[in-house]
């Protein structure tokens, strides 16, 4: 009997949860977006913007209840966002995370200390932003309809306030300045590498696109930039002292050296040296500096962030499609990688069973110790939906390495990783790439 019940329970919760999605499914457009329409123009975006803050206002205004880092950029925004968000929880703070899209389940987009939500939250919370949303509907049908984006942008600020979290790191899903995240008012903004990418949305230039990014920037709210080529520096730049924002620009007030098995960052904090990094590859250092900047930031508007904590976060951070290896063995199903369109993934839900498979950590020598990727346990820097681990070779069974670099720079950045963890291996090259991407690019990149 008691099984029973405990079979209804489930049954009714997966019920509860698919409902959850389909809430979300009929409001999704933009191809097979899920991105609010930015190619309609700046005007129609503009609403977007006011829409997701005025369904936030019917929950109580929840984004002003902690702290909040925004991180914007074409390469390298999700891994710098895993990286902070686990130097921070290291720290002993309690730390949302939003992403997009999502590999496997729709929850990790919404994370908590590395968990992400629960199912059932999952489906109260959509309910919540689905009555908000309606209420804003109709007392202000000049709005428009909410979008898909915008309603999962308000559902994780609304979960961060419920479960009293002191921080959140929010990754913008679409340039910056009209995305539906720029509602917040953050601690510190980050601008990650540029490159050039949604050129039909964004503009067809670096500085068009830098623009764009540097639309996070608050007035008199620092500001964090990783390496960038010169023109789009200046224009984030030029954005920065428009607002009166003060700038930690690599390279000018910040420095990294090393590779991720050991590297060195120097700044307004000092420095902290011989640090290893859970991601893999020498791009990681770059993402990990700006994640160090902007803790630093965190730390002097009274968040603590020891130098214990910074190390130990770094090492303990997972990120899965970055990087991830996985033996043919025990590959039940595929990533959505290159190209593909921020917000969207592959599909709502696409996994009923989540995360990953289990893959075998390397000895030591290939770099910190990594959890199996799926790991579901708590603690500093657990994944939300997997990780990364180098495995010994096995001769019976080929290596499947899953990256999602959609940009040429980044797939050159992912060959140079491949050549010089496993030098020496024959390699094939699996492609997805969507409509606005070029194939050819990549695979030369890739060469």
């Amino acid at each position: 009997m008691a099984g029973d019940m405990e079979a209804d329970e489930g049954s009714t919760a997966e019920a509860a949860y698919r409902s959850a999605l389909g809430a979300i499914r009929a409001r999704s457009g933009y191809a097979r977006g899920f991105i609010s329409d930015q190619s309609a123009g700046d005007d129609a975006a503009r609403l977007g913007l006011r829409r997701t803050a005025a369904v936030l206002d019917r929950l109580g205004r929840p984004q002003e209840r902690y702290g909040i880092v925004h991180v914007a950029g074409s390469k390298g925004k999700g891994s710098t966002c895993a990286l902070l968000a686990s130097v921070l929880q290291a720290a002993g703070h309690r730390v949302g995370l939003h992403t997009s899209p999502h590999l496997h389940r729709f929850t990790e987009r919404i994370a908590v200390d590395g968990r992400p939500v629960e199912e059932a939250t999952f489906a109260t919370l959509t309910g919540r932003a689905v009555a908000a949303a309606e209420a804003v509907e109709s007392a202000e049908p000049h709005l428009g309809r909410v979008t898909a984006f915008e309603l999962s942008v308000a559902m994780a600020l609304d979960h961060f306030a419920a479960v009293g979290c002191d921080l959140a790191v929010i990754e913008v899903g679409l340039g910056g300045a009209l995305d539906a995240t720029n509602v917040v008012d953050p601690l510190a903004a980050v601008i990650t590498a540029l490159d050039l990418e949604h050129t039909a949305v964004l503009g067809p230039t670096l500085e068009a696109i830098a623009a764009q990014k540097a639309g996070i920037i608050k007035p008199g709210r620092p500001v964090v930039v990783a390496p960038q080529p010169a023109g789009a520096l200046t224009v984030v730049l030029e954005a920065a002292e428009r607002a009166g924002s003060p700038a930690l620009v690599c390279g000018r007030d910040w420095w990294v050296s090393g590779s991720w098995r050991a590297f060195a960052a120097e700044g307004p904090w000092g420095t902290h040296a011989d640090l290893r990094l859970g991601l893999v590859g020498p791009h990681q250092v770059e993402n990990a500096g700006a994640a160090i900047a902007a803790s630093w930031l965190v730390d002097a508007v009274g968040f603590p962030v020891p130098a214990p904590a910074v190390r130990a976060g770094l090492a303990a951070t997972r990120w899965p499609g970055r990087f991830e290896v996985v033996p043919t063995r025990a590959v039940a199903r595929c990533v959505d990688g290159a190209g593909t369109e921020p917000g969207a993934g592959p599909g709502l839900d696409s996994d009923p069973s989540g995360g990953h498979v289990p893959v075998a950590p390397a000895d030591a020598a290939a770099g910190p110790p990594a959890a199996p990727a799926g790991t579901r346990e708590g603690g500093v820097g657990a994944p939300a939906a997997g990780g990364y681990a180098i495995l010994r070779p096995d001769d019976r069974y080929p290596t499947v390495i899953l990256d999602g670099a959609h940009t040429p720079t980044s797939a050159a950045a992912l060959a140079a990783t491949v050549a010089a963890e496993v030098p020496g291996r024959r390699a094939v090259l699996v492609l997805g790439v969507l409509a606005d991407r070029d194939p050819a690019a990549l695979a030369r990149a890739l060469a």
